[in-house]
């Protein structure tokens, strides 16, 4: 969840247009990313910029606040996976880009790494996670894009990447295996009929959220869980993540039998990898759990997604890919 953040588009300067450092065509551009928020946020913001840098044979830098977990409240969690980039934090990164590519034959302007050069490319309204609410509409020229830059943004659109999935699952998997515990949990889900349920309340409950976002209800999750054994079976295996498992225990989310994850708080990425193993998902109004569904997309699977995604603005649903079911 983002917290006393405004949300950033692109990058600065002129009017209607997007404006890169490097004119020289013929030097591989160097795409700037910056990270920051949870983990979800950081990997659309890494499949984002690792996509341009895969159409350009560019490379992909990665920019972390100095101190990314006050900064955040979020740890850095990218790291856990096996990701394709440098990185780098905020202070001196002018000298850390140059030492990581010596033979570079351009400068790097200071225009694509100082992020206080960087004006907001749509207007803000406000804090929070709609602030400069135009920001989360999909940007169709930034695929065009072919010169270095620095991405300021969200990117919560499967439509930045949608045309290397396979490198971004790749590049998603875990560099470091599970350990007992969750490797002998992976191994019941692949050999079972399975589908993850994935309840996010924690931080979308604070007054100042809980009408910005909005709560997916029990009913949501009940009729979900129904839709899926209609159309899969009776028989089908529910397994159980949240960040509220009191609840989830107290509703009896997924019927009799479902299993809930509650030991990986510290470890998201393992729940994600846990989620990508399961065959059909019902999913929040929450990135992680976008990421867990849209990671173990397979053919024949189902996955639903609630049909408001942002309690305050109703009309944006471009996040949920327009093949997976929306109650």
């Amino acid at each position: 969840m983002l917290k006393r953040q405004t949300i950033m588009s692109v990058i600065k300067q002129e009017p209607q247009s997007i404006v890169s450092g490097t004119r020289d065509a013929t030097v591989p551009p160097i795409i700037v990313t910056k990270i920051r928020f949870g983990l979800a946020n950081q990997m659309f913001q890494y499949a984002a910029g690792r996509r341009l840098a895969y159409m350009t044979h560019g490379h992909l830098v990665l920019l972390l606040d100095d101190d990314f977990a006050h900064h955040n409240q979020r740890e850095f969690g990218l790291t856990a996976f096996n990701i394709s980039a440098s990185v780098v934090t905020q202070k001196n990164v002018a000298q850390r880009l140059r030492a990581i590519f010596p033979a570079h034959s351009a400068p790097l302007p200071e225009s694509l790494i100082e992020e206080k050069r960087y004006g907001d490319y749509f207007p803000q309204s406000g804090t929070g996670i709609l602030a400069g609410r135009r920001d989360l509409l999909f940007r169709p020229e930034v695929l065009s894009w072919r010169r270095s830059l620095t991405l300021l943004g969200l990117w919560q659109d499967e439509r930045y990447f949608s045309d290397i999935p396979d490198c971004i699952r790749h590049e998603f998997t875990l560099k470091a295996p599970p350990g007992a515990r969750n490797a002998e949990l992976m191994g019941r889900i692949a050999a079972a009929k399975s589908a993850f349920i994935h309840v996010r309340r924690g931080d979308y409950l604070a007054p100042s959220e809980i009408n910005v976002l909005g709560v997916c209800s029990a009913g949501y999750y009940h009729y979900a869980a129904e839709v899926l054994r209609g159309r899969h079976g009776k028989d089908l295996k529910f397994f159980i993540f949240s960040d509220d498992p009191a609840w989830v225990r107290q509703e009896a989310i997924g019927g009799v039998g479902a299993e809930i994850i509650d030991w990986n708080s510290h470890t998201p990425a393992i729940d994600l990898m846990l989620m990508r193993a399961c065959q059909h998902a019902v999913i929040s109004n929450s990135t992680f759990s976008w990421w867990g569904a849209w990671l173990g997309e397979r053919p024949g699977n189902t996955i639903i997604a609630p049909r408001v995604w942002a309690k305050a603005l109703p009309e944006f649903q471009e996040i949920v890919p327009e093949r997976w079911l929306r109650i």
